[in-house]
């Protein structure tokens, strides 16, 4: 059984990113921008799915190939692709007030002050849930993912180590579960969904596909390419308009409903690109999918810039409220987020993810 390469995979990871960050961009002179800009948390629920895919293909291919898996490579692994930058915009973040202040920029003191403790411990996200308000410092407010992520792997790990492969589906059964009864409680006393109980059906839906990829990948690929060409589209078609129009309809019980819709809609999308002759996929010269490689650092890096921007815009008189003045600034944010990530990716990230060839699968 030879690891597959998923083409479409940093494409995704790009799309998802770029929801998030249409989200943060402080412009509302476009109406049909400001229609499409909302829902960033749907573009998170997609990180999730990714995510919880492509951490289970990569730990039962191990356990399937080997017969074993070791957990100790698997922490490092993680570790090396996610704590260098982490811990490097964690003191970005710890200096902002000190650069503000030098460089005579405004500021805003709304939200908690942070306490950088818990920040450093990957626990961001229980304080925002115990505050109800985000952090008064840029970029503490998207972190509470990689706290969320860190946790899932901790869970997910552990249980997979501990598992046979042939127990996997009971796992995410029992997650959905969790995950839904979790939304239930936190719904009813008034509690934010960003912990990694209130997420973890994302990780499992994600998990689905990678299962039945380790245990049969003929099988659901014949199953996969035995659907309609023109079914498949139609079914990408209905959930981008559902992707849309989601955070401007409302109906009852939304909030708990939608997670199952997102996460089992991300899941057949994701199922659709798998088989190696499906004719839906991006490739990886496609520009998503080159722009998708620094998807950590752009999510990371975005808070800031933008803010940055929107300061530098607020200091030359240009308002973002003028539409010319409006595009400039989503161009400068962008495009600043894209050459800081990509300078990152290559100068500092790269390095600490060549050491993870040393605990490879």
């Amino acid at each position: 059984m030879i690891k597959r390469h998923f083409e479409s995979f940093d494409a995704f990871r790009f799309l998802a990113f770029f929801k998030v960050f249409i989200l943060h961009l402080p412009v509302f002179t476009f109406p049909f921008f400001t229609f499409f800009k909302n829902g960033g948390n749907i573009g998170v629920n997609f990180f999730f799915v990714l995510s919880g895919f492509l951490i289970t293909y990569l730990i039962l291919f191990e356990k399937n190939s080997k017969g074993f898996f070791s957990l100790k490579n698997f922490f490092i692994r993680r570790i090396l692709r996610i704590w260098p930058l982490f811990y490097l915009v964690l003191l970005l973040a710890m200096s902002a007030p000190f650069l503000i202040s030098y460089f005579k920029l405004p500021s805003s003191d709304a939200g908690y002050q942070p306490n950088w403790l818990m920040s450093f411990l990957f626990l961001e996200n229980y304080m925002m849930m115990f505050n109800k308000i985000e952090p008064n410092v840029v970029p503490l407010g998207v972190m509470w993912t990689l706290c969320v992520e860190e946790h899932f792997y901790i869970i997910w790990g552990l249980s997979l180590f501990f598992l046979k492969i042939k127990n996997i589906p009971k796992l995410i059964f029992f997650s959905i579960i969790i995950a839904n009864v979790t939304r239930i409680f936190y719904y009813i006393y008034d509690i934010g969904f960003i912990d990694v109980f209130s997420n973890l059906d994302y990780f499992a839906y994600g998990a689905i596909p990678a299962y039945l990829l380790i245990v049969n990948e003929n099988r659901f690929s014949d199953f996969i390419s035995s659907v309609r060409l023109d079914v498949k589209w139609l079914f990408i078609v209905l959930i981008i308009l559902y992707i849309i129009l989601s955070p401007n309809i409302f109906y009852k019980y939304q909030i708990l409903i939608e997670p199952a819709i997102f996460g089992l809609s991300f899941m057949i999308l994701l199922s659709f690109t798998l088989p190696k002759n499906s004719t839906i996929k991006i490739s990886d010269g496609n520009v998503l999918s080159v722009l998708g490689i620094y998807t950590y650092g752009l999510y990371l890096y975005h808070p800031i810039l933008t803010s940055i921007s929107y300061k530098i815009f607020g200091k030359l008189n240009l308002s973002v409220e003028n539409p010319l003045y409006a595009f400039l600034f989503c161009l400068c944010a962008f495009g600043l987020t894209v050459l800081t990530a990509y300078a990152s990716y290559h100068l500092f990230e790269k390095q600490f993810l060549k050491l993870k060839n040393k605990f490879n699968y």
